[in-house]
């Protein structure tokens, strides 16, 4: 174990201690694997999803590529960008930069990262002032944006809507629009369609010619949203707190229903089915204003949600009494016999197609339910305080009994296929769960990790059951026994890897509502598998590797990579001489290596799929290490 042989190796000589510590720190400090020297000092650095990585000098957004010592793009025309002007578009090589200031106003840029390029500049393209709003159409991968552009040849500015190929960088088409009447929401493509809300109506035009092909009299809308499969056409329109859907003809845009259906509450989810369209919509606080409102909201609490099913010919609710959620629902999906759904402050329920529930009950559980999914023998959630396996067409418990804990925010769980076992972690310790006749046994109750920490990984070695967090390591062995166990003070970290991420994560919420539509019609669009993580890895990859576009074919490798860093983890702590990072041996806990960085603040990234480590060394410089050696 290395604790104790560096203990043991602080007996010997200081000699032999002092040449052990000049040895790091030569390493360290003179040969980084590249190394990448700014015009000005580095006031920000992070890890994009796509492997690039971004720094800001003030003076120019740059662009660094794993593996190579030049730089991937140098913009000098996005200077002092900060952390909050980005806006990464998920699974995508696109990255939106909206600078602040009074000269920027309504200017975007989109980069691609993985090319080097900025594929949309809304300055080089003449929009006035830059555009009021844009929007990315998935999976068709276009720049959708509102504005006042300058015609060629002319001069002069007038109201439009620009549709940009991300792709190549080019500009499909302007479709011209009244002042009197500027897209007001996401519009939607449907083959050579575009269908665009407007102030007055909504119109669609033909993509290749330009040219209006229907327009219909709903005004305000707030999106549209189409499904190619069965060349439907919805159109949105939030009011006030509400929202009211419409049902369009796509051939000659009629409308299908006599008048929008008005639902309670804001869209949250929606789906596609051969019953009718499934929507979930949230209602948020009491409505009522001032004081009363402010007790009222607070009394209520987060909300509830609440579920519809839209008769595809009337638009009329098919249901005439939609469940209690009693909560925001945070899983939806559609099975071949009905809908199943998760409330976020805990409980599942089944319905069909029909309205009526599938269970004698909704099933109660503990709160944030954070796994929903299906498993050979049913239904398996996972929440902050239980676990249970259900039969997924009763509701029931399949062994009657549920396994109960202490509540605990970070709950993780694994599969072990050697030994046919579920292994979850939690704040009673760590439970092995039978999948086959639901016997659970706490094989560990005495987890006790340092710093304030909880295990927030649980994985399965050759040798051992691994647990860990940002700053501790244990190794239990298959029985559930203490084996090594490792713990390194932090130093402290950038916060702008988190602040990329958060933004990451509000755009993934974005996506996912904006594309669940056509999730009903997809395969396996009904409750997923337990292994969801590499489930969607592979989805992610499959998708990328589908656009036909070199920057996504190498979004689809970096999706499918094995981690380079799969047998080593990383800490970065207080060592000899100042600040570094460990590189710790997930079999065994024996220190690698380590690398001295000394900044007592350091400002670093560890991309794990390639093995890399970056770190600013200097005010003006930033070191690569490759950590898989």
């Amino acid at each position: 174990m290395k604790t104790l042989s560096f203990k043991l190796l602080q007996k010997k000589t200081a000699v032999i201690l002092f040449t052990l510590l000049v040895i790091i720190n030569v390493k360290a400090q003179q040969t980084p694997d590249f190394q990448y020297t700014f015009d000005g000092q580095v006031k920000w650095m992070l890890l994009t999803h796509t492997g690039t990585v971004l720094a800001s000098t003030g003076e120019a957004l740059v662009g660094i590529k794993p593996n190579t010592n030049d730089f991937l793009f140098k913009f000098e025309s996005l200077k002092k960008v900060k952390e909050e002007n980005l806006e990464p578009i998920p699974n995508t090589p696109y990255l939106i930069v909206v600078p602040k200031g009074m000269l920027n106003q309504g200017h975007i840029s989109v980069i691609d990262l993985i090319k080097g390029k900025i594929v949309f500049d809304s300055k080089k393209e003449k929009w006035q002032g830059g555009v009021t709003s844009r929007h990315v159409i998935q999976p068709n991968m276009m720049l959708v944006v509102n504005g006042m552009h300058k015609e060629k040849g002319l001069g002069q500015f007038k109201q439009g809507v620009g549709l940009y190929d991300l792709k190549t960088g080019e500009l499909v088409r302007i479709f011209e629009r009244k002042s009197s009447n500027p897209m007001t929401g996401r519009p939607d493509i449907m083959g050579d369609n575009i269908i665009i809300p407007g102030v007055k109506n909504i119109e669609c035009y033909s993509i290749s010619t330009g040219t209006v092909k229907w327009s219909t009299d709903i005004k305000n809308a707030t999106s549209i949203m189409t499904n190619d499969i069965t060349k439907e056409v919805y159109a949105f329109r939030t009011k006030g707190t509400n929202t009211v859907v419409y049902k369009v003809n796509a051939t000659s845009g009629s409308l299908l229903w006599a008048e929008g259906n008005k639902l309670k509450g804001a869209i949250n989810n929606i789906k596609f089915t051969d019953h009718g369209l499934a929507i979930v919509t949230n209602i948020l606080g009491s409505g009522k204003k001032g004081l009363v409102g402010k007790i009222a909201n607070k009394a209520k609490g987060s909300g509830t949600s609440k579920v519809y099913l839209l008769d595809l010919n009337s638009g009329a609710d098919m249901w005439e009494k939609s469940p209690k959620t009693k909560g925001i629902i945070n899983h939806f999906y559609i099975e071949d016999d009905g809908i199943i759904f998760g409330v976020a402050s805990g409980g599942i329920n089944k319905l069909a197609f029909d309205g009526t529930p599938l269970w004698k009950k909704p099933h109660k559980t503990g709160p944030s339910i954070q796994v929903l999914a299906t498993v050979p023998k049913g239904l398996l959630y996972i929440s902050e305080t239980d676990t249970d396996i259900l039969d997924i067409n009763t509701g029931e418990s399949v062994f009657g009994k549920a396994l109960k804990y202490k509540r605990s925010k970070a709950v993780t769980s694994t599969y072990d296929s050697n030994r046919d076992r579920f292994l979850l972690s939690c704040k009673d310790g760590v439970y092995e769960i039978d999948g086959n006749n639901g016997e659970y046994n706490l094989i560990n109750g005495d987890i006790k990790f340092e710093g304030k920490e909880a295990p927030t990984g649980i994985h399965v070695r050759d040798n051992g059951i691994l647990l860990s967090s940002d700053q501790n390591l244990q190794m239990l062995n298959f029985n559930g026994d203490k084996g090594w166990e490792i713990y390194h003070r932090p130093p402290g970290k950038s916060a702008v890897g988190a602040i990329f991420m958060g933004a990451l994560a509000i755009a993934a919420t974005t996506v996912a509502v904006s594309e669940s539509a056509t999730a009903g019609y997809m395969k396996g669009s009904g409750v997923p598998s337990y292994n969801s993580t590499v489930r969607q890895h592979e989805t992610n990859a499959a998708n990328a590797a589908a656009i036909g576009d070199a920057a996504f074919t190498e979004m689809a490798k970096r999706f499918k990579a094995t981690k380079a860093t799969e047998n080593a983890s990383f800490i970065l702590t207080k060592i000899d001489g100042g600040v570094g990072l460990i590189k710790v041996d997930k079999d065994s806990g024996e220190t690698l290596d380590e690398i001295l960085v000394k900044d007592k603040k350091p400002m670093y990234e560890i991309d794990d799929v390639e093995g890399i480590l970056y770190f600013k060394s200097k005010g003006n410089t930033i070191n690569a290490y490759k950590l898989n050696k």
